[in-house]
């Protein structure tokens, strides 16, 4: 029998064993949430949302720890944690058990079998390791119960009870056996199976040494392996069977901090009654900025809760104020702070605890001004949120106001900043041809009131066929103090093709103040590209032969064929005999024609002979970009012949040709009349008789 026994006991502690080996495997430091309010767990160092949280009293287990930017994080599984009064690094004896570490069902007891007398643990042996056993409870290692034994509702239970949940309630020791998620025994229960993991003593006043301690739970979303269970309560007995829920108990830490006003759980509220450093004095008694060696020193405590705890502020100041404008926005996260209050106690205080401090301008006007500061958040919920917190700077070390009325500005005041303008700016070479490279030379100069940095000059075409010669990459200048210059050149090319006239070039300034402000500027440029005209026209073609007193309609066409425009284009046709109006084609682009319809009129010879070979010439004529006047000419022959004279046979035979046509054609009018009219008679009479045939029918 004995011998059975001790087979169920080993197979069993095998088996519970076997789930714990992952855990035991894990490592022995913990990142644990002493404090009240939940931490959140980041995916990566400075992200401003928590991908989850760590809950109150809850642990994860820890990997790695570094500084960043002075802050220490500690790297754990799931992301990384900020340092903090409320996260601490624990050191874990023991792994806790997982959930998987339930007995088997094989581990109850059979209610048949009775541990003999002599199976009571003599008080020399010693416990193994496992088990928690009463100090003069020591069960003998050679004479172990068997795991069947079920002991009489008037005994104690014997060492090889199945095991119990660490965060049961504990009960009688008069109760029948429970079950694996019955609360925890009674501390004066014997000890429990060897194969389970020990339970927590619930007695604060426990013997040190006696009982080992189970490492802190996380929450659900806690380190893998552990089993996220409720902590027990000392001193209750709980009804067999049941498991009830108990509100875990908290962490014994600092009273929360106070919400002035009646705020919600989701706003920020300044902390109005405790006096922090740099404060003379507290908000409930008036409190306002310091002003002194040319600065203003804002304090503002603020009280609440956001995601992450950290907040975005952003001062808004007016750019016409006393103060050196600038853009500020920064992380305020919240700390622990020893402030006073009205009794001038120290206190210490979880607070967003702003201090900032702003340069002022020297030229600046006595009076009050207001600074508000806009502060983004993301709150416990989840949700974003926007607060303002407006205060009031009284500068009385600057010029009296002009005129009175007090409380701010007597006018718009000068701002600081720098301007670069282009004071020169040159062409190598006055005029351009096409394929001809040139080189453009700027001056650059800081006439405003404050250092410029990272200047930025940029100079491009605007056209096609113009183009830098280099990279298109901008000339860099690491700072430009007040009033100096500084020459750039740019080199440029230009395509044999490129159209003449005018291009633009555009210059790009862009550079910063020292409080980072970004300025720009573009100017514009042109340049004068010049080519030679040149045109094109169709020849003209005369008859060979023209008769004196005709006349006729000769085309002519011009077209421009080069990259400059040309201006009132004409076509003359200069020829005695001939007599022809000149052509007008006006403007013709680069790549353009046009073409017009001349009429000519033939006359008769100029000299003694009227008649025979005439030569003359077709003139073009127009005038470049710089008007200066051209003309292309082509050369014509033709032979102009008298009129034919008629005779006055000729001229009687003419008449009688006509009057015979004449003839003609009455004869034809009456006959086509003759076949209209008895095609209307026969009409009539086919009418007539289809009618008669419908009145017979």
């Amino acid at each position: 029998m004995n011998r059975k026994r001790l087979c169920c006991l080993l197979l069993a502690a095998l088996l519970g064993l076997l789930p714990l080996a992952p855990a035991l495997a894990a490592g022995e430091k913990y990142v644990r949430n002493t404090g009240t309010e939940p931490v959140g767990i980041f995916a990566a160092v400075g992200d401003e949302t928590p991908v989850r949280t760590l809950a109150p009293g809850a642990q994860v287990k820890w990997l790695s720890e570094g500084t960043v930017d002075g802050q220490l994080w500690y790297q754990v599984e799931g992301g990384f944690v900020a340092a903090g009064p409320t996260v601490t690094v624990v050191e874990v004896p023991q792994p806790t058990p997982k959930p998987t570490d339930t007995p088997k069902p094989t581990d109850t007891p059979k209610p048949t079998d009775t541990p003999k007398p002599t199976d009571t643990p003599k008080p020399t042996d010693t416990p193994k390791p496992t088990d928690t056993p009463k100090p003069t409870d020591t069960p003998k290692p050679t004479d172990t119960p068997k795991p069947t034994d079920t002991p009489r509702p008037t005994d104690p239970p014997a060492p090889t009870d199945p095991p119990v949940n660490p965060t049961d309630p504990p009960v009688n020791p008069t109760d029948p056996p429970v079950n694996p998620t019955d609360p925890p025994v009674n501390p004066t229960d014997p000890p429990v199976n060897p194969t389970d993991p020990p339970g927590p003593t619930p007695e604060a006043s426990g013997t040190p040494g006696t009982t080992p301690t189970l490492p802190p739970t996380p929450d659900a979303s806690g380190t893998p392996g552990t089993t996220p269970t409720l902590p027990p309560t000392p001193g209750t007995s709980g009804t067999p069977g049941a498991t009830p829920t108990l509100p875990p108990t908290p962490t014994p830490t600092a009273s929360p901090t106070p919400r002035p006003g009646g705020a919600s759980d989701t706003e920020l509220v300044i902390d109005t009654a405790y006096i922090y450093s740099g404060m003379t004095k507290s908000y409930a008694n008036g409190y306002m900025p310091t002003v002194s060696g040319g600065k203003a020193l804002f304090v503002l405590p603020l009280l609440g809760d956001a995601m992450g705890d950290v907040l975005r502020v952003t001062p808004d100041m007016d750019t016409v104020g006393p103060f050196l404008y600038g853009n500020y926005q920064f992380d305020l996260k919240k700390t622990k702070e020893t402030a006073k209050d009205a009794a001038g106690n120290p206190a210490e205080r979880s607070v967003f605890l702003m201090r900032l401090s702003l340069d002022l301008a020297a030229n600046r006007t006595n009076g009050t001004y207001p600074v508000t500061f806009h502060v983004s958040y993301t709150d416990k919920h989840g949700d974003p949120a926007e607060q303002d917190f407006t205060l009031q700077v009284a500068i009385t070390d600057g010029k009296n106001p002009s005129s009175g009325g007090g409380g701010g500005w007597s006018g718009p005041t000068v701002v600081r900043k720098p301007v670069l303008v282009l004071s020169s700016s040159e062409v190598s070479t006055a005029t351009i041809a096409g394929g001809e490279g040139f080189t453009l030379a700027l001056t650059v100069q800081n006439v405003g009131d404050l250092e410029a940095k990272n200047v930025r000059v940029m100079a491009a075409s605007d056209s096609q066929g113009v183009y830098r010669s280099d990279s298109l990459a901008p000339v860099f200048l690491a700072k430009m103090p007040v009033s100096e210059s500084k020459k750039i050149s740019f080199p440029f090319a230009s395509d044999k093709t490129v159209f003449a006239g005018r291009h633009g070039l555009t210059v790009t300034l862009a550079y910063e103040d020292a409080y980072g402000n970004v300025y720009g500027d573009t100017v514009p440029l042109q340049i004068n590209v010049v080519q030679g005209s040149s045109i094109g026209f169709d020849e003209m073609k005369l008859p060979e032969t023209l008769t004196s007193g005709e006349t006729f309609t000769q085309p002519v066409c011009v077209y421009n064929t080069g990259y400059a425009p040309v201006y009132n284009v004409r076509c003359t046709l200069r020829m005695d005999g001939l007599i022809a109006a000149s052509a007008f084609l006006g403007t013709l682009e680069p790549q353009q024609s046009a073409d017009k319809a001349v009429s000519v009129f033939v006359t008769t010879l100029s000299g003694k002979e009227k008649y025979g070979e005439s030569y003359g010439e077709l003139v073009i004529s127009y005038e470049d970009m710089a008007g200066e006047e051209h003309m292309e000419y082509q050369q014509l022959r033709t032979t102009v012949q008298a009129p034919v004279e008629i005779t006055d046979e000729e001229k009687a035979k003419q008449e009688k040709e006509q009057k015979e046509q004449q003839t003609l054609s009455q004869w034809w009018v009456s006959l086509l009349v003759a076949i209209a009219f008895i095609l209307i008679v026969l009409s009539v009479i086919v009418i007539a008789r289809f009618s008669r045939m419908l009145k017979m029918k």
